[in-house]
């Protein structure tokens, strides 16, 4: 890290509390934290994707899959299916430890690509998203391939999580690429050590549900905002992998007041910041598409005079090896005079990311409504046969 990190931590002085904007941020990150995205949640590091289609048995899809049913059955019923889930999620962990990670993701694509060709609506939103998105950076004959491929990417983030219980320990994590390369970690750390409040972001991008293991293990501290399964015993695992390196896992529903006092000790933040934001949001585009941008990222980096730095973690190959990718530092002293710091935030950390995903396009997300429900109907209805693609 080339710039200089020596001002210390101090919130930014304000008329009456109020953001460039003329809104008090404490009332914006409460309401942008804990409201996002139906499928998601705003101001999310690691928080769950859309819904997963594996079988493990956890969140409201498999609620919904017996809403035929009635109310004391339907409880029963969800109940059998969450404990069988469970108990395969166990023998899975077994088996996968046995198997080692090659034999594990060779399964795991198999299957993932059988389900996703069975699965017309996935199919389709994800090229739909996918084909718009990139337009003409790839060939149209790709398009079906990078989509397929992002579903593979996202079923084998059970097998990461499974697979890091056994293999990711503090001797063992370099052997999987978990380093984070110089100069970043070290310009990391030393603004660790001088309480240089720090934000950092990134996207449903690669192994995410990794990250916050590889921070902790690198000596990055970091408060990680989650949102819990319902599928409580897949919750408690989940959290127990994700938290052994020391970062601190923070529960949605807390997550505004518990953001605004790190960043004011001068620690540093995580979050997912890769939301269409429905309501208050900044019009932006995201990969040359219209969407609403969260001003949460923002309205923390003004008021907390914090350095905003994007990163990813991205899959090599089949065999558990990791890529920690450091896509852009912006330092306080970068945005601080601008006319407008939130929306200047905003705009480049948002270029980072989409330089992030335009690195292997297959490791993003592509199902998951990035630009919007209303917008993904638009792009769905116009991919309809008869309909026209101008």
């Amino acid at each position: 890290m080339s710039h200089d990190l020596n001002d210390s931590a101090r919130p930014r002085d304000t008329t009456e509390g109020e953001s460039p904007r003329g809104l008090k941020p404490a009332a914006l990150q409460r309401c942008e934290i804990t409201h996002g995205h139906p499928e998601s949640t705003a101001g999310v590091w690691l928080a769950d994707a859309p819904e997963p289609v594996h079988g493990n048995g956890n969140g409201p899809a498999t609620a919904r899959c017996l809403s035929g049913s009635s109310p004391a059955g339907e409880k029963l019923w969800v109940r059998a299916v969450l404990w069988l889930g469970n108990v395969h999620r166990r023998m899975l962990g077994v088996y996968f430890g046995v198997a080692g990670p090659r034999t594990t993701y060779g399964i795991m694509s198999i299957l993932a690509r059988l389900l996703y060709r069975l699965l017309d609506p996935i199919r389709a939103r994800s090229e739909a998203q996918c084909r718009a998105a990139l337009g003409d950076r790839v060939a149209p004959e790709d398009v079906p391939r990078i989509a397929e491929r992002s579903f593979i990417h996202r079923v084998w983030n059970l097998a990461d999580l499974m697979l890091a219980d056994r293999l990711l320990h503090p001797n063992t994590y370099h052997r999987y690429g978990g380093t984070i390369a110089e100069p970043h970690l070290g310009g990391l750390l030393d603004a660790q050590r001088r309480k240089q409040p720090a934000i950092l972001l990134t996207a449903y991008y690669g192994s995410f549900d990794l990250l916050p293991i590889f921070l902790g293990y690198n000596g990055i501290q970091a408060g990680v905002v989650y949102r819990p399964s319902e599928n409580a015993a897949f919750d408690d695992y989940r959290r127990r992998i994700r938290g052994r390196s020391g970062c601190e896992l923070i529960r949605v529903d807390r997550a505004a007041g518990r953001l605004a006092a790190i960043l004011e000790a001068g620690g540093s933040v995580a979050i997912v910041a890769d939301h269409h934001a429905d309501r208050r949001g900044i019009p932006v585009t995201f990969l040359g598409l219209p969407t609403m941008a969260m001003r949460s990222v923002g309205l923390l980096a003004w008021r907390y005079n914090a350095d905003v730095a994007v990163a990813g973690i991205r899959r090599i190959g089949s065999a558990f090896r990791f890529e920690l990718i450091v896509a852009d530092t912006l330092y306080h002293s970068e945005w601080e005079r601008a006319d407008d710091p939130v929306a200047y935030v905003t705009d480049h950390y948002l270029r980072a990311l989409e330089n992030l995903v335009l690195g292997d396009p297959t490791q993003y997300l592509w199902g998951y409504a990035r630009w919007g429900e209303g917008f993904l109907r638009q792009l769905l209805a116009r991919d309809e046969p008869g309909q026209s693609t101008a």
